[in-house]
């Protein structure tokens, strides 16, 4: 890489402060060209920071700043690096950056810094990937799940996987090259175990998806029952706001509206959904049948009752609808009458969603059922479906391995099946990356990371 990047690395728009990032072979020297104040770049320590002034070719000022002088191998390219922290907004930052190209650096592709601080060597594949998890986090266990895979977490755990799974390759194809020869640990039960360790170590690495997916996008909450039971009343309660109008008329919400509710550093995205009914006109069944697809989609089921008013058919109807899934019971309008009924199938709760009463005890039955589908964090958590996927072509290449050890296919095939799982792990840390893939992956990033 010989030539020198440069971007806006804060967003774009009113606040105090821009950073505008430089990096390369001629960091140093451009600065020196565009910077007048206390220091010079080019002669300055690591780590260094300079007050001044960018000025214009005709030494005219163009904004006050602070430069970060960061020296190559110890910057977080692996590169020379400027920092300029201008004044925010529009005008200021990309008036220094235009300058900066001037002077002969050119524009950063989208996640450009990130992919020199990978081809460094600063970092591996997953932890770069990392970085946009983190600047992309909703919420804040995705924040600490993307800041445990930029530390390394993740990618530890692979590299002894790839190291354990390099060790029987070699010894399966000094047993192939050398079949005369009494070369220790290569025999079928062996090797069996070894492989048999590392699926299960990808099977649980696998299951976390499941987990990641919550912690990343969100738990699906979904508001069923009747019309006029207090759907979109509690949803506004939740929600903070009025979302929804509210009125005596049954059946005044016709599609799903959707609103994002943290709770305790996860994100819980609330579905606020037609009356389940018997649909009158052709609306009405579009209504409903939005209602069920939503259903379907949910990881948690909120069924509203009416406390007010006596149990019914339509009541139970809707409890047995949700059954297969985790739910809770919400008895809305206690302030009107407290209902002595209940299901004991089910967690309940019993609110006013008019008043705000009884709110406490279903945020903390939400909490607890979302704590119990993303379960422990104490392990590595896989956020990224690419992850998933390479892990399931590396767990697909041992099970054909052990499939044929068991049925004793020639030690040539088992030994091509390793190399598949093991091209599996190392597209997750980039020890084996394609340029295609370097080039998909960091096209995802936001321009100055």
């Amino acid at each position: 890489m010989t030539d020198t990047i440069a971007a806006i690395s804060t967003a774009v728009g009113p606040g105090a402060v821009s950073i505008v990032r430089l990096s390369g072979p001629g960091a140093l020297d451009i600065a020196d060209r565009v910077f007048c104040g206390r220091g010079r770049p080019s002669t300055s320590e690591h780590k260094s920071v300079l007050l001044g002034e960018i000025i214009a070719p005709d030494s005219t000022p163009i904004d006050q700043v602070v430069l970060l002088i960061m020296r190559r191998p110890g910057s977080y390219t692996g590169e020379d690096v400027v920092e300029v922290s201008c004044h925010g907004g529009i005008s200021a930052p990309r008036l220094v950056l235009r300058r900066l190209i001037d002077e002969g650096a050119r524009p950063a592709e989208p996640g450009e810094f990130t992919k020199r601080a990978f081809l460094n060597g600063k970092m591996d594949l997953a932890q770069a990937e990392a970085v946009s998890e983190m600047v992309q986090a909703r919420s804040e266990k995705a924040l600490q799940a993307a800041m445990r895979q930029i530390r390394g977490d993740l990618s530890s755990r692979i590299g002894r996987m790839e190291t354990a799974l390099l060790d029987q390759i070699a010894l399966v194809e000094a047993n192939i090259d050398f079949p005369d020869e009494e070369i220790e640990g290569v025999y079928r039960p062996g090797l069996e175990h070894v492989l048999g360790d590392l699926a299960n170590g990808l099977e649980h690495l696998l299951s976390s998806y499941g987990k990641g997916r919550f912690i990343k996008e969100g738990i699906e909450a979904v508001i069923v029952g009747k019309p006029n039971v207090g759907k979109s009343s509690l949803f506004n309660r939740l929600v903070g706001k009025d979302r929804v109008i509210v009125s005596h008329v049954p059946g005044t919400t016709r599609d799903v509206v959707d609103a994002v509710v943290p709770i305790d550093g996860l994100l819980v995205n609330l579905h606020d959904t037609a009356g389940l009914l018997e649909p009158r006109d052709n609306i009405e069944t579009s209504a409903v049948e939005r209602t069920r697809a939503s259903l379907d989609e949910s990881d948690v089921v909120m069924v509203v009752i009416d406390a007010s008013q006596p149990l019914d058919d339509a009541d139970a109807g809707i409890v047995e609808q949700t059954s297969g899934k985790r739910r809770m019971i919400v008895f809305n309008k206690i302030d009107l009458e407290d209902i002595e009924e209940h299901f004991s199938e089910a967690p309940e709760v019993r609110v006013s969603a008019l008043e705000g009463s009884g709110m406490s005890d279903l945020l903390g039955e939400l909490r607890r059922i979302s704590e119990d589908l993303i379960g422990d964090l104490a392990d590595e958590i896989i956020i990224s479906e690419r992850h998933a996927i390479c892990l399931r072509e590396a767990l697909d290449g041992i099970g054909r391995a052990r499939k044929g050890l068991s049925e004793q296919i020639p030690l040539e095939l088992i030994a091509s099946d390793l190399r598949t799982a093991l091209l599996g792990l190392g597209r997750i840390t980039g020890s084996n990356a394609s340029e295609n893939l370097l080039d998909e992956i960091f096209s995802r990033f936001c321009i100055g990371k």
